[in-house]
Parts: C-alpha cells; sequence; structure tokens
C-alpha cells in the first residue's frame, strides 16, 4: 500500500471520544520511560539493557519523533471535540509540549537523571514537527481525494 494511500484511509477514520486513550497511553509509556533510573537496578537489566547501551546523543534525538507522535495522536483524538482546525492545532502543540515540559521535571526526581533545557526543546519542535506532517498529510489527502469529499455537480 503506497503512503497517500495509507494516508487517505486514515485520514477517512473519525475520532471518537474515547480514541483520546490512544495518546494518554502514548504519555504513559514516555513517562514510564522518564522514570528509569541512569543505572538498571538488579531484577531489570536485560529488559531495560537496550536503553542502557544507548548513547544520550541517540536518546536526546528520539525525543523529537516521540513527541512529534504524541502531538500528532493528541492532533487526531481532538477531532472529536474541537471542529475549528486552528484551535485543534495550537491545543494538540501546546498540549504535547506542556507535557514535554511536565516530563523533564518529573524526569528531574529519578535517580541519575536531570531536567535539561536542551530536552525540553527537542520536545517542542517533535510536537511542532507531528502538527505540521498531521497538516501536510491531511492537505495531500484532500488533494489526491477530493472529488471524494466534495462530489462535483
Amino acid at each position: 500500500m503506497s503512503f497517500p494511500a495509507l494516508a487517505a484511509r486514515c485520514a477517512r477514520v473519525t475520532p471518537g471520544r474515547l480514541h483520546v486513550a490512544w495518546p494518554l497511553l502514548f504519555m504513559a509509556v514516555l513517562y514510564w520511560l522518564s522514570s528509569l533510573p541512569v543505572t538498571p537496578l538488579n531484577d531489570d537489566a536485560a529488559l531495560h539493557g537496550l536503553l542502557y547501551r544507548m548513547p544520550s546523543s541517540v536518546q536526546n534525538a528520539l525525543h523529537v519523533p516521540a513527541y512529534a507522535v504524541l502531538a500528532w495522536t493528541i492532533w487526531w483524538a481532538l477531532g472529536a471535540w474541537l471542529r475549528a482546525p486552528n484551535a485543534r492545532l495550537i491545543s494538540a502543540c501546546t498540549i504535547a509540549s506542556a507535557f514535554g515540559v511536565f516530563d523533564e521535571w518529573h524526569q528531574s526526581f529519578v535517580p541519575g537523571r536531570h531536567a535539561s533545557l536542551i530536552d525540553v526543546t527537542l520536545d517542542v519542535a517533535g510536537a511542532v514537527l507531528g502538527i505540521w506532517l498531521a497538516v501536510w498529510i491531511g492537505s495531500r489527502t484532500v488533494k489526491l481525494h477530493g472529488d471524494e469529499i466534495n462530489p462535483k455537480t
């Protein structure tokens, strides 16, 4: 299946109010990951081995796609409540960015971890990227399948 066809198929799924579970689940995963201490505990070394061996530069770079996905899922879920496109975009970006700030603050209490302004910046950049991709793919979907949305008479 091509990327435009997949984007068109996803665009046809109308979010319901229960779809807010997706961004909340993703937030829980991000919160759990930021709760991991710097050094593995004896009972979880195998479970988190990959994360502990990953260089910090790679971990920092993963903030961008993680928060892009988070912002996208929030944007999509907000479609059940907000119909105004700008309100939906601004709300999704704000919620994802605020969660990034909160998560960095939370991480400052984890043994061996610290809050970083660079991480917050990467979180916000990821949120903006996710919203931009949502708008870009949405506009391509409308252009590709415009006759399905607005039939010519």
